[in-house]
């Protein structure tokens, strides 16, 4: 059989960004208006909390069957019915804005769709390029998803001060629908020819496929390394915005996004020359000490919002660098084949998205200062430093 490399590959991996680009964007043009649904509807922070939390949540649920649907059919169909509940959610979100709870049930609709995105990235990565160059296509997809976060949080204060609320919200709605048109028009599920040899393999149940994930240790510790990852990502999402409200807070969060879309963009090819795991606890300790900085200024002195924001995106930028790293590392592990890629990355991407849905919404709950905030998230971070330093690789 011909081994051939598809020029076509970088026309999925742009396909596939665009996509996780407008969810991205969407989900996260919530974050700056929370303190405003807050006052609006009369609701608590940690109910206003479940409007970005209950999407990651619902990955918990669909990631699995997600898997086990790309493990029988392939990846493209799964992003499909991704991009068709995103822009099913997030395309009548604008008509559903008068009530907190019919905006939750934009939320709940789009957030149907995120598992069968995300399960699908790494698997639809791995059909176009061989695993050892699968490094780089799985961050840039995944630098799509932070810089729509970056996008959705930094220009949603712009667009409500010179439009409506609705008009906003339409804005992202129609780049979701114009992002689910592209995807299905444009994407194949694989090449016509593989781009490496592929070793022969049968087909698993659930059970037998998970068990060959399991042999190896590390595809346990990797899952919790998302979890934190992600999990403190909307914490602080949510945060920036409570500690400076209106615009500043916007800007604050949309660059430390932006920063873990470079981040997430830029550590394959730094892995190329250094080793992954070196890499992975580097950018763990400059997170933490980025974040002790800003807690410094934050608390000691009082200085411009303009002061944090370069430091907010160099956390950013440290804090996401490793999380394409352990869902490559993920998808990679001895045990790892075609037959159980999409069980595995269910894997990865259910316990991440347990700390989108689950610390968001307990933060508000257990820490009521600004004070304990910011030592939660920074034990959180340490936690990751720590489980990435308990994975033996080589």
């Amino acid at each position: 059989m011909e081994y051939k490399l598809y020029k076509y590959r970088w026309v999925v991996v742009a396909l596939f960004w665009i996509v996780i680009f407008a969810y991205g964007a969407n989900w996260f043009a919530l974050s700056p208006m929370l303190k405003t649904f807050e006052g609006d509807f009369g609701v608590e922070p940690w109910i206003s909390h479940l409007l970005i939390s209950l999407i990651g949540m619902f990955v918990i649920f669909f990631a699995w069957p997600a898997g086990a649907l790309i493990d029988k059919k392939g990846p493209k169909i799964s992003t499909t019915i991704g991009a068709l509940f995103m822009a099913l959610g997030f395309g009548i979100r604008p008509w559903l804005l008068g009530s907190f709870s019919t905006l939750l049930l934009s939320s709940i609709i789009a957030g149907i769709g995120l598992a069968w995105i995300l399960v699908a990235m790494a698997p639809q990565m791995l059909r176009w390029f061989p695993h050892k160059q699968a490094s780089l296509p799985v961050g840039i997809a995944a630098s799509g998803l932070f810089i729509g976060f970056g996008t959705g949080s930094l220009s949603m204060p712009i667009l409500v001060s010179v439009t409506s609320v609705f008009n906003s919200f339409l804005i992202f709605g129609i780049i979701s629908i114009v992002s689910f048109l592209i995807w299905i028009v444009l994407a194949r599920d694989s090449p016509p020819t593989p781009p490496e040899e592929r070793k022969k393999v049968e087909k698993m149940k659930f059970v037998e496929g998970m068990k060959h994930i399991l042999k190896s240790k590390n595809a346990i510790i990797y899952p919790f390394i998302g979890f934190f990852i992600v999990g403190i990502t909307l914490v602080i999402s949510a945060f920036f915005p409570k500690l400076y409200p209106g615009k500043e807070g916007g800007y604050i969060t949309g660059l430390l996004l932006y920063g873990c879309a470079i981040g997430a963009f830029a550590a394959p090819f730094i892995v190329k020359k250094v080793a992954l795991k070196k890499v992975a606890l580097s950018v763990f300790i400059g997170a933490i000490i980025s974040w002790i900085i800003i807690f410094i200024l934050n608390f000691y002195y009082n200085l411009s919002y303009l002061l944090i924001i370069p430091i907010a995106f160099i956390f950013g930028l440290c804090l996401q660098a490793s999380w394409p790293l352990a869902l490559y590392s993920q998808e990679t592990e001895e045990g790892v084949t075609e037959a159980n890629i999409g069980i595995s990355a269910s894997l990865y991407i259910s316990l991440s998205n347990i700390g989108a849905a689950v610390l968001p919404v307990i933060f508000p709950i257990l820490f009521d200062s600004d004070f304990s905030y910011f030592i939660a998230i920074l034990i959180g971070i340490i936690i990751g430093l720590i489980l990435w330093g308990i994975v033996k690789k080589k």
